[in-house]
């Protein structure tokens, strides 16, 4: 399996923070501004025009901050030469505070998820290594975006471009020894014979590495065939079947087909 992605179009992580209470959101970006602006001008009306609120909207926004927080954000102050103050009280101080902690953190461990996208780039050039030392036809190049822990086996889902995503079924052991963890770049390995084909949509069952494409080409041997894959996620796959299969199935090129691949079936590396 190879990606087709011009070198001008680098892999982009964008993701924007939000704190949520529950199923109820909290604070985002928009509505920390709000209260820093509070804070710096002490007035709402000023604060909410320069963090793009009504002041109604403005008001709003705090009330619900205010009961999920269970404390008050606000306090104001009458009279005075300006006609009165509004202040962040020591909660809302403290609320505005946390999230730009959050923030610089989120920042970073997103700068680091660019890191490991563009990364992967580079580390296609290793796969030409690797193929001599390896029958797998199909390799590629991943970033562990998860991981479940089993009794035995783990499983761990991949992340091949910005559409495809692989899940991986390893032994627990397997785990440890490669060091595996989230954010790790990694390699996938998959034998063309490893790959079934059907015309049919599997059931929910076996959704699992489940993809559709056309074949695009098909290379006819004595006793199997090679068939190239374009799946829909933009990656190509190559598949051997017995040409028994073939000529049941009346595998054609431009013939769209489901292609299904076990976990157990996708063998995971590292660079040494």
């Amino acid at each position: 399996m190879t990606t087709n992605r011009p070198n001008s179009l680098p892999f982009s992580v964008d993701a924007e923070l939000s704190l949520r209470i529950g199923e109820d959101a909290l604070a985002n970006k928009k509505r920390i501004e709000l209260l820093r602006q509070i804070g710096l001008t002490e007035n709402l009306t000023k604060a909410a025009k320069i963090a793009g609120y009504s002041y109604k909207g403005a008001w709003d926004t705090i009330e619900q901050m205010t009961q999920l927080t269970g404390d008050r954000l606000l306090e104001r102050h009458a009279g005075g030469k300006g006609g009165g103050r509004t202040c962040l009280t020591e909660r809302g101080k403290q609320l505005l505070k946390n999230f730009d902690l959050i923030s610089a953190e989120h920042a970073r461990f997103v700068q680091r998820l660019n890191r490991l996208a563009n990364g992967l780039e580079a580390d296609y050039a290793l796969l030409t290594d690797i193929a001599m030392k390896t029958s797998a036809r199909n390799q590629l190049g991943a970033i562990i975006v998860s991981m479940l822990q089993g009794p035995v086996n783990d499983e761990v889902v991949l992340m091949i471009n910005d559409k495809l995503k692989l899940t991986s079924s390893i032994t627990h052991e397997s785990c440890r020894e490669l060091k595996l963890e989230i954010g790790a770049k990694v390699f996938a390995l998959i034998k063309a014979s490893a790959i079934e084909i059907a015309l049919n949509e599997p059931s929910t069952a076996t959704r699992i590495n489940h993809f559709q494409g056309v074949i695009v080409a098909l290379i006819r041997g004595e006793q199997a065939s090679e068939l190239q894959i374009m799946i829909d996620e933009g990656s190509r796959l190559i598949v051997t079947v017995n040409n028994a299969v073939i000529d049941d199935m009346q595998l054609r090129t431009s013939m769209r087909v489901h292609c299904r691949i076990d976990p157990s079936n996708v063998i995971l590396a590292v660079a040494a």
